[in-house]
Protein backbone atom coordinates (compact mmCIF):
# COMPACT_ATOMS: atom_id res chain seq x y z
CA UNK A 1 0.00 0.00 0.00
CA UNK A 2 1.76 3.21 -1.18
CA UNK A 3 0.85 6.75 1.08
CA UNK A 4 1.91 9.99 0.60
CA UNK A 5 2.13 12.85 3.30
CA UNK A 6 1.12 16.06 1.80
CA UNK A 7 0.12 19.53 3.35
CA UNK A 8 -2.33 21.90 1.45
CA UNK A 9 -3.67 24.90 3.07
CA UNK A 10 -2.57 23.94 6.18
CA UNK A 11 -4.08 20.56 6.00
CA UNK A 12 -2.28 17.60 6.46
CA UNK A 13 -3.32 14.81 4.54
CA UNK A 14 -2.36 10.96 3.30
CA UNK A 15 -2.67 10.68 -0.27
CA UNK A 16 -3.46 6.99 -1.33
CA UNK A 17 -2.77 5.45 -4.88
CA UNK A 18 -5.42 3.96 -6.64
CA UNK A 19 -4.67 0.62 -5.55
CA UNK A 20 -5.15 1.38 -1.66
CA UNK A 21 -8.49 1.96 0.55
CA UNK A 22 -9.35 3.38 3.81
CA UNK A 23 -10.16 0.14 4.65
CA UNK A 24 -6.37 -1.54 4.35
CA UNK A 25 -5.29 1.11 6.21
CA UNK A 26 -7.36 0.13 8.78
CA UNK A 27 -6.50 -3.42 8.81
CA UNK A 28 -3.33 -2.52 8.71
CA UNK A 29 -3.83 -0.48 11.80
CA UNK A 30 -5.73 -3.63 13.91
CA UNK A 31 -2.91 -5.81 13.67
CA UNK A 32 -0.60 -2.89 15.18
CA UNK A 33 0.50 -2.06 18.33
CA UNK A 34 -2.09 -0.39 20.57
CA UNK A 35 -1.44 3.62 20.44
CA UNK A 36 -1.89 5.86 23.53
CA UNK A 37 -4.39 8.07 22.58
CA UNK A 38 -7.66 7.52 20.77
CA UNK A 39 -7.73 8.38 17.00
CA UNK A 40 -10.07 9.15 13.91
CA UNK A 41 -9.53 7.69 10.45
CA UNK A 42 -11.26 10.21 8.22
CA UNK A 43 -12.29 9.06 4.73
CA UNK A 44 -12.45 11.82 2.29
CA UNK A 45 -13.35 10.05 -0.40
CA UNK A 46 -16.29 8.91 1.46
CA UNK A 47 -17.17 12.66 1.34
CA UNK A 48 -17.24 13.03 -2.76
CA UNK A 49 -19.06 9.70 -2.59
CA UNK A 50 -22.15 10.62 -0.27
CA UNK A 51 -21.70 13.96 -2.27
CA UNK A 52 -22.56 12.18 -5.69
CA UNK A 53 -25.37 10.42 -3.86
CA UNK A 54 -27.14 13.38 -2.94
CA UNK A 55 -26.93 15.15 -6.78
CA UNK A 56 -28.17 11.80 -8.15
CA UNK A 57 -31.30 11.51 -5.32
CA UNK A 58 -31.70 14.85 -4.60
CA UNK A 59 -31.07 16.83 -8.23
CA UNK A 60 -33.25 19.48 -7.25
CA UNK A 61 -31.77 20.33 -3.76
CA UNK A 62 -28.51 21.98 -3.63
CA UNK A 63 -26.70 21.17 -0.77
CA UNK A 64 -25.80 23.85 2.12
CA UNK A 65 -23.50 21.90 4.45
CA UNK A 66 -23.94 22.44 8.39
CA UNK A 67 -20.41 23.45 9.65
CA UNK A 68 -21.70 22.85 13.30
CA UNK A 69 -21.75 19.32 12.68
CA UNK A 70 -18.00 19.01 11.75
CA UNK A 71 -15.89 21.60 11.48
CA UNK A 72 -12.60 19.85 10.55
CA UNK A 73 -10.81 21.81 7.96
CA UNK A 74 -10.08 19.40 5.65
CA UNK A 75 -13.81 18.41 5.66
CA UNK A 76 -14.87 21.61 4.73
CA UNK A 77 -12.37 22.10 2.29
CA UNK A 78 -13.29 19.13 0.48
CA UNK A 79 -16.94 20.17 0.47
CA UNK A 80 -15.72 23.36 -0.78
CA UNK A 81 -14.15 22.15 -3.91
CA UNK A 82 -17.58 19.95 -4.27
CA UNK A 83 -19.04 23.76 -4.76
CA UNK A 84 -21.52 22.95 -1.97
CA UNK A 85 -22.98 26.34 -0.20
CA UNK A 86 -22.48 26.33 3.82
CA UNK A 87 -25.12 26.95 6.83
CA UNK A 88 -23.28 29.27 9.62
CA UNK A 89 -25.06 29.54 13.01
CA UNK A 90 -21.88 31.97 14.24
CA UNK A 91 -18.91 34.29 13.49
CA UNK A 92 -16.85 32.01 13.87
CA UNK A 93 -18.32 29.33 11.57
CA UNK A 94 -18.55 32.06 9.07
CA UNK A 95 -15.22 33.10 9.38
CA UNK A 96 -13.68 29.20 8.81
CA UNK A 97 -16.09 28.79 5.76
CA UNK A 98 -14.70 32.46 4.28
CA UNK A 99 -11.08 31.29 4.55
CA UNK A 100 -11.16 28.41 2.26
CA UNK A 101 -12.60 31.40 -0.41
CA UNK A 102 -15.93 30.59 0.04
CA UNK A 103 -18.48 32.95 -2.02
CA UNK A 104 -20.60 35.05 0.52
CA UNK A 105 -23.97 34.08 -1.64
CA UNK A 106 -23.17 30.35 -0.97
CA UNK A 107 -22.91 30.61 3.16
CA UNK A 108 -26.62 31.20 5.13
CA UNK A 109 -26.41 32.47 8.58
CA UNK A 110 -28.81 30.20 9.66
CA UNK A 111 -29.42 30.91 13.07
CA UNK A 112 -32.82 32.17 14.30
CA UNK A 113 -31.44 34.43 16.85
CA UNK A 114 -28.34 36.64 16.55
CA UNK A 115 -26.46 39.22 18.78
CA UNK A 116 -26.10 42.89 17.91
CA UNK A 117 -22.79 42.52 16.80
CA UNK A 118 -23.40 39.43 15.06
CA UNK A 119 -25.86 41.41 12.91
CA UNK A 120 -23.10 44.07 12.18
CA UNK A 121 -20.72 41.30 11.39
CA UNK A 122 -22.69 39.48 8.82
CA UNK A 123 -23.45 42.77 6.97
CA UNK A 124 -19.62 43.92 6.80
CA UNK A 125 -19.15 40.33 5.66
CA UNK A 126 -21.65 40.61 2.83
CA UNK A 127 -23.59 37.82 4.54
CA UNK A 128 -27.04 38.37 2.94
CA UNK A 129 -29.31 35.45 3.84
CA UNK A 130 -30.23 35.16 7.56
CA UNK A 131 -33.14 33.27 9.15
CA UNK A 132 -35.70 34.99 11.71
CA UNK A 133 -38.14 33.09 13.33
CA UNK A 134 -39.89 35.91 15.72
CA UNK A 135 -40.98 39.40 16.16
CA UNK A 136 -38.52 40.53 18.04
CA UNK A 137 -35.77 39.34 15.52
CA UNK A 138 -37.37 41.41 13.01
CA UNK A 139 -36.90 44.50 14.80
CA UNK A 140 -32.98 43.59 15.49
CA UNK A 141 -32.88 43.21 11.90
CA UNK A 142 -34.68 46.22 10.96
CA UNK A 143 -32.18 48.23 13.40
CA UNK A 144 -28.64 46.95 12.07
CA UNK A 145 -29.15 45.09 8.47
CA UNK A 146 -32.62 45.96 7.35
CA UNK A 147 -31.05 45.06 3.65
CA UNK A 148 -30.90 41.46 4.23
CA UNK A 149 -32.57 38.43 2.57
CA UNK A 150 -34.44 37.13 5.37
CA UNK A 151 -35.87 33.62 5.63
CA UNK A 152 -38.56 32.36 7.93
CA UNK A 153 -38.14 29.20 10.25
CA UNK A 154 -41.61 27.64 10.46
CA UNK A 155 -41.52 24.66 13.32
CA UNK A 156 -42.49 21.46 11.92
CA UNK A 157 -40.80 18.61 14.07
CA UNK A 158 -39.92 15.04 12.97
CA UNK A 159 -41.85 12.00 15.57
CA UNK A 160 -38.84 10.60 16.21
CA UNK A 161 -35.47 12.57 15.95
CA UNK A 162 -32.18 12.29 17.70
CA UNK A 163 -32.27 16.01 18.54
CA UNK A 164 -35.36 17.73 18.05
CA UNK A 165 -35.21 21.19 17.91
CA UNK A 166 -38.57 22.92 17.35
CA UNK A 167 -39.13 23.71 21.20
CA UNK A 168 -36.25 26.41 20.53
CA UNK A 169 -36.79 27.03 17.39
CA UNK A 170 -39.41 27.88 14.63
CA UNK A 171 -42.76 29.70 14.55
CA UNK A 172 -45.95 28.33 14.48
CA UNK A 173 -47.11 28.06 10.67
CA UNK A 174 -50.89 28.58 10.76
CA UNK A 175 -51.12 31.58 12.74
CA UNK A 176 -47.75 33.26 14.02
CA UNK A 177 -45.83 32.52 10.37
CA UNK A 178 -48.49 34.90 8.69
CA UNK A 179 -48.28 37.14 11.20
CA UNK A 180 -44.61 37.62 10.97
CA UNK A 181 -44.75 37.86 7.37
CA UNK A 182 -47.14 40.76 7.84
CA UNK A 183 -44.98 42.23 10.50
CA UNK A 184 -41.51 42.21 8.16
CA UNK A 185 -43.65 43.77 5.14
CA UNK A 186 -44.78 46.81 7.83
CA UNK A 187 -40.74 47.05 8.30
CA UNK A 188 -40.08 47.26 5.15
CA UNK A 189 -37.76 44.58 5.48
CA UNK A 190 -37.21 41.87 2.19
CA UNK A 191 -38.56 38.13 3.38
CA UNK A 192 -36.97 35.78 0.41
CA UNK A 193 -38.24 32.42 1.62
CA UNK A 194 -39.26 29.77 4.19
CA UNK A 195 -36.81 27.36 6.18
CA UNK A 196 -37.52 24.28 8.24
CA UNK A 197 -35.57 21.96 10.43
CA UNK A 198 -37.89 18.18 11.12
CA UNK A 199 -34.51 17.62 14.05
CA UNK A 200 -31.59 16.46 13.97
CA UNK A 201 -30.96 12.77 13.05
CA UNK A 202 -35.20 12.14 12.00
CA UNK A 203 -36.22 8.74 11.57
CA UNK A 204 -39.06 9.81 9.61
CA UNK A 205 -38.63 10.57 6.08
CA UNK A 206 -42.46 11.86 5.77
CA UNK A 207 -41.90 14.45 7.81
CA UNK A 208 -39.87 16.75 5.03
CA UNK A 209 -43.23 15.68 3.38
CA UNK A 210 -45.24 16.98 5.71
CA UNK A 211 -43.72 20.31 5.76
CA UNK A 212 -42.86 21.08 2.92
CA UNK A 213 -46.76 21.11 2.43
CA UNK A 214 -46.80 23.45 5.11
CA UNK A 215 -43.91 25.95 3.60
CA UNK A 216 -46.40 26.32 0.28
CA UNK A 217 -49.11 27.75 2.88
CA UNK A 218 -47.24 30.45 3.52
CA UNK A 219 -45.39 30.66 0.15
CA UNK A 220 -49.15 31.54 -0.96
CA UNK A 221 -49.72 33.84 1.62
CA UNK A 222 -46.38 35.75 1.11
CA UNK A 223 -48.04 36.10 -2.65
CA UNK A 224 -51.01 37.89 -1.39
CA UNK A 225 -49.00 40.45 0.69
CA UNK A 226 -46.64 41.53 -1.83
CA UNK A 227 -43.92 39.08 -1.67
CA UNK A 228 -42.95 36.76 -4.20
CA UNK A 229 -40.76 34.10 -2.38
CA UNK A 230 -36.90 32.98 -4.39
CA UNK A 231 -35.91 30.21 -1.63
CA UNK A 232 -36.93 27.32 0.17
CA UNK A 233 -34.53 25.63 2.63
CA UNK A 234 -35.65 22.01 3.77
CA UNK A 235 -33.03 22.23 6.67
CA UNK A 236 -31.43 19.38 8.10
CA UNK A 237 -32.20 16.26 9.25
CA UNK A 238 -30.86 13.53 6.97
CA UNK A 239 -28.90 10.34 7.77
CA UNK A 240 -25.40 9.36 7.81
CA UNK A 241 -24.27 6.21 8.88
CA UNK A 242 -22.99 4.10 6.11
CA UNK A 243 -26.46 1.63 6.86
CA UNK A 244 -29.01 4.25 6.23
CA UNK A 245 -29.53 5.37 3.22
CA UNK A 246 -31.27 8.57 2.02
CA UNK A 247 -33.30 7.02 -0.26
CA UNK A 248 -36.38 6.89 1.65
CA UNK A 249 -36.08 10.76 2.46
CA UNK A 250 -35.13 11.68 -1.49
CA UNK A 251 -38.59 9.78 -2.31
CA UNK A 252 -40.68 11.98 0.41
CA UNK A 253 -38.84 15.36 -0.52
CA UNK A 254 -38.97 14.58 -4.58
CA UNK A 255 -42.93 13.54 -4.49
CA UNK A 256 -43.57 16.92 -1.86
CA UNK A 257 -41.70 19.37 -4.26
CA UNK A 258 -43.95 17.80 -7.23
CA UNK A 259 -46.98 17.93 -5.55
CA UNK A 260 -46.68 21.58 -3.65
CA UNK A 261 -44.33 23.58 -5.78
CA UNK A 262 -44.19 22.21 -9.24
CA UNK A 263 -46.15 25.93 -10.13
CA UNK A 264 -43.90 27.85 -8.19
CA UNK A 265 -40.86 28.76 -10.39
CA UNK A 266 -37.74 30.30 -10.00
CA UNK A 267 -37.22 29.12 -7.16
CA UNK A 268 -34.24 28.12 -5.58
CA UNK A 269 -34.47 24.61 -3.09
CA UNK A 270 -31.43 24.14 -0.29
CA UNK A 271 -30.79 21.79 1.99
CA UNK A 272 -28.95 21.78 5.18
CA UNK A 273 -27.06 18.61 5.05
CA UNK A 274 -24.53 17.72 8.18
CA UNK A 275 -24.86 14.45 9.75
CA UNK A 276 -25.72 12.82 6.34
CA UNK A 277 -22.55 14.10 4.52
CA UNK A 278 -19.85 13.30 7.59
CA UNK A 279 -21.39 10.65 9.71
CA UNK A 280 -19.90 7.73 7.82
CA UNK A 281 -17.01 9.66 6.69
CA UNK A 282 -15.33 8.85 10.50
CA UNK A 283 -14.16 5.58 12.38
CA UNK A 284 -13.03 5.94 15.73
CA UNK A 285 -10.21 3.83 17.49
CA UNK A 286 -9.71 3.51 20.82
CA UNK A 287 -7.83 1.23 23.38
CA UNK A 288 -9.21 -0.95 26.10
CA UNK A 289 -6.65 0.28 28.90
CA UNK A 290 -8.95 -1.79 32.16
CA UNK A 291 -10.91 -4.29 32.56
CA UNK A 292 -13.01 -5.60 35.70
CA UNK A 293 -14.61 -9.03 35.71
CA UNK A 294 -17.61 -9.13 38.16
CA UNK A 295 -18.07 -12.07 39.77
CA UNK A 296 -21.39 -14.53 40.11
CA UNK A 297 -22.15 -14.01 43.54
CA UNK A 298 -23.24 -17.56 43.80
CA UNK A 299 -20.41 -19.10 42.64
CA UNK A 300 -17.30 -16.78 42.38
CA UNK A 301 -15.33 -18.72 39.90
CA UNK A 302 -17.54 -18.07 37.35
CA UNK A 303 -17.73 -14.80 35.47
CA UNK A 304 -21.31 -12.52 35.68
CA UNK A 305 -20.23 -9.21 33.82
CA UNK A 306 -17.66 -7.83 31.95
CA UNK A 307 -16.59 -3.76 31.97
CA UNK A 308 -14.25 -2.37 30.14
CA UNK A 309 -12.64 1.13 30.31
CA UNK A 310 -11.28 2.69 27.50
CA UNK A 311 -9.52 5.96 26.64
CA UNK A 312 -12.37 7.22 24.99
CA UNK A 313 -15.71 8.69 25.73
CA UNK A 314 -19.06 10.15 25.67
CA UNK A 315 -17.06 13.43 26.88
CA UNK A 316 -14.80 13.07 23.73
CA UNK A 317 -16.17 11.69 20.22
CA UNK A 318 -19.34 9.50 21.52
CA UNK A 319 -21.50 12.07 23.60
CA UNK A 320 -23.79 12.50 20.06
CA UNK A 321 -24.58 8.60 21.40
CA UNK A 322 -26.12 9.57 24.11
CA UNK A 323 -29.02 10.89 22.01
CA UNK A 324 -29.40 7.53 20.24
CA UNK A 325 -29.42 5.88 23.59
CA UNK A 326 -32.20 8.24 24.38
CA UNK A 327 -34.41 7.07 21.40
CA UNK A 328 -33.69 3.63 21.89
CA UNK A 329 -31.68 3.42 18.49
CA UNK A 330 -29.25 1.25 19.72
CA UNK A 331 -28.24 -1.01 16.87
CA UNK A 332 -25.78 2.23 15.75
CA UNK A 333 -24.53 2.42 19.73
CA UNK A 334 -22.13 -0.97 19.21
CA UNK A 335 -18.53 -1.02 18.64
CA UNK A 336 -17.56 -2.54 15.46
CA UNK A 337 -17.03 -6.50 16.07
CA UNK A 338 -14.20 -7.39 14.05
CA UNK A 339 -13.77 -10.95 12.06
CA UNK A 340 -10.92 -11.79 14.27
CA UNK A 341 -12.85 -11.71 17.01
CA UNK A 342 -16.70 -12.80 16.12
CA UNK A 343 -15.58 -16.35 17.26
CA UNK A 344 -14.45 -15.51 21.30
CA UNK A 345 -16.74 -15.97 24.18
CA UNK A 346 -19.65 -13.23 24.06
CA UNK A 347 -20.25 -12.28 27.60
CA UNK A 348 -22.63 -9.50 29.53
CA UNK A 349 -20.31 -6.33 29.34
CA UNK A 350 -20.94 -2.69 30.23
CA UNK A 351 -18.38 -0.38 28.34
CA UNK A 352 -17.05 2.89 30.10
CA UNK A 353 -15.04 5.72 28.88
CA UNK A 354 -12.06 7.07 30.87
CA UNK A 355 -13.18 9.95 32.80
CA UNK A 356 -14.38 9.25 36.21
CA UNK A 357 -18.16 10.52 35.72
CA UNK A 358 -20.12 7.68 35.96
CA UNK A 359 -22.53 8.79 33.19
CA UNK A 360 -19.69 8.16 31.02
CA UNK A 361 -21.01 5.19 29.67
CA UNK A 362 -21.06 3.96 26.21
CA UNK A 363 -22.83 0.91 26.18
CA UNK A 364 -24.62 -1.25 28.84
CA UNK A 365 -25.41 -4.59 29.36
CA UNK A 366 -24.75 -5.90 26.00
CA UNK A 367 -23.64 -9.11 25.00
CA UNK A 368 -19.88 -8.67 23.69
CA UNK A 369 -16.85 -11.09 22.53
CA UNK A 370 -14.23 -10.82 25.18
CA UNK A 371 -11.44 -8.57 25.05
CA UNK A 372 -8.28 -7.79 26.29
CA UNK A 373 -6.71 -5.13 27.81
CA UNK A 374 -4.29 -3.47 24.86
CA UNK A 375 -7.21 -4.50 22.23
CA UNK A 376 -8.54 -1.93 19.79
CA UNK A 377 -12.04 -1.43 20.26
CA UNK A 378 -13.06 0.29 16.33
CA UNK A 379 -16.38 2.54 15.91
CA UNK A 380 -18.10 3.84 12.70
CA UNK A 381 -19.98 6.73 12.07
CA UNK A 382 -18.71 8.90 14.35
CA UNK A 383 -17.94 11.99 11.81
CA UNK A 384 -21.27 13.74 13.02
CA UNK A 385 -20.34 15.77 16.28
CA UNK A 386 -17.93 13.48 17.57
CA UNK A 387 -15.45 15.91 17.27
CA UNK A 388 -17.31 19.77 17.77
CA UNK A 389 -18.97 18.06 21.06
CA UNK A 390 -15.38 16.80 22.46
CA UNK A 391 -13.85 18.20 25.70
CA UNK A 392 -10.44 17.52 27.66
CA UNK A 393 -12.63 16.93 30.13
CA UNK A 394 -10.58 14.84 33.29
CA UNK A 395 -7.55 16.03 31.42
CA UNK A 396 -8.17 13.52 28.81
CA UNK A 397 -7.18 14.42 25.19
CA UNK A 398 -9.15 14.45 22.11
CA UNK A 399 -8.63 12.43 19.49
CA UNK A 400 -5.84 13.14 16.51
CA UNK A 401 -7.00 13.12 13.37
CA UNK A 402 -5.95 11.02 10.61
CA UNK A 403 -7.11 12.31 6.90
CA UNK A 404 -6.80 10.53 3.47
CA UNK A 405 -7.95 10.99 0.23
CA UNK A 406 -7.08 9.07 -3.00
CA UNK A 407 -4.49 10.68 -4.97
CA UNK A 408 -7.17 10.72 -7.99
CA UNK A 409 -9.70 11.56 -6.37
CA UNK A 410 -7.87 14.53 -4.29
CA UNK A 411 -6.36 15.62 -7.75
CA UNK A 412 -10.09 15.79 -8.98
CA UNK A 413 -11.18 18.49 -6.56
CA UNK A 414 -8.90 20.56 -7.11
CA UNK A 415 -9.64 20.65 -10.80
CA UNK A 416 -13.18 21.95 -9.84
CA UNK A 417 -11.58 24.65 -8.16
CA UNK A 418 -12.36 27.30 -10.55
CA UNK A 419 -15.64 25.70 -12.28
CA UNK A 420 -18.91 27.01 -11.61
CA UNK A 421 -21.98 24.81 -10.16
CA UNK A 422 -23.65 23.40 -12.30
CA UNK A 423 -20.28 22.42 -14.82
CA UNK A 424 -18.88 20.88 -12.10
CA UNK A 425 -22.15 18.70 -11.18
CA UNK A 426 -21.79 17.25 -14.43
CA UNK A 427 -18.11 16.30 -14.40
CA UNK A 428 -18.40 15.01 -10.84
CA UNK A 429 -21.20 12.78 -12.16
CA UNK A 430 -19.48 11.86 -15.44
CA UNK A 431 -15.65 12.30 -15.05
CA UNK A 432 -13.87 12.89 -12.36
CA UNK A 433 -14.64 10.49 -9.17
CA UNK A 434 -15.87 6.88 -9.49
CA UNK A 435 -19.07 6.41 -7.80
Amino acid sequence: MSETNVNSSDNDFILLDDNSSVTMVIDEIVRSPPRENPFHIVDLDDIVRKHLNWLQKLPRVKPYYAVKCNDDKAILQTLALLGTGFDCASKGEIDKVLELGVEQHRIIYAHPIKSMESLKYAKAKHITTMTFDNELELVKIAQFYPESHLVLRIRHDSNKALVPLGKKFGCDTKVEGPWLLEKAKKLNLNVVGISFHVGCGSLDANSFYHAIGAAKVLFEHALSIGYKFSLLDLGGGYPGDAEKPIDEFATAINRALDEFFLNFTDIQIIAEPGRYYVGSAVQLFTVIQGKKIVRDPSNNSRAHHVMYYLNDGVYGTLFDWVSLRAINDLERAWPVITNSKRDRVLLPTTIWGPTCDATDIICENVNFPEHQIGEYVQFKNVGAYGMTFATNFNGFPKPNLEIYVKQKTWKSLLALKNINWKDKTLLLLEQYVET
